[in-house]
């Protein structure tokens, strides 16, 4: 019989060889999906819809319309009209998120994500910020405004 001393490293090097296992694994999918984190990098055209820029910065959204028109916290739209959102960030990472028309898409500096969607009735659908960006994170919030 072990004596409790021996069980006690036995059970050790049983531990360390299962963590020592985990992290190699761990490690492997890390470097083979590391490239392949953004949404979708290619260059996006205006041929099918309305392609609006994006940018999370502490702590407010700004949307920049194909004709050089700013906006804070609010998102005007056209209802039945195919909206690419091209999604970035100035500061820190964010998180866009419309609940109302399916979409969620991060805004992370350096790297622009885009998202599509057509919104199909008119209506006023609130926004928010759900990755947590810092103190005033609670004031990214604003407003999608569908408009016939």
């Amino acid at each position: 019989m072990m004596s409790k001393g021996k069980i006690e490293t036995v059970f050790m090097a049983m531990v360390i060889v299962v963590l020592a296992v985990f992290a190699v694994a761990n490690y492997a999918a890390i470097m083979q999906t590391k490239g392949s984190i953004a949404q979708d990098a290619s260059p996006v055209t205006n041929a099918s819809g309305e392609v609006i820029h994006v940018i999370g910065h502490q702590w407010a959204w700004t949307f920049i319309y194909p004709n050089g028109t700013q906006a804070e916290n609010n998102l005007v739209v056209t209802v039945n009209t195919r909206i690419t959102l091209i999604v970035n960030s100035s500061d820190v990472i964010h998180d866009l998120y419309i609940p109302q028309m399916d979409i969620q898409s991060y805004a992370v500096p350096g790297q622009n994500n885009t998202v599509s969607f057509t919104p199909t009735s008119t209506g006023q659908f609130f926004f928010e910020c759900v990755e947590y960006c810092g103190e005033f994170h609670y004031e990214m919030r604003g407003y999608l405004t569908v408009i016939s």
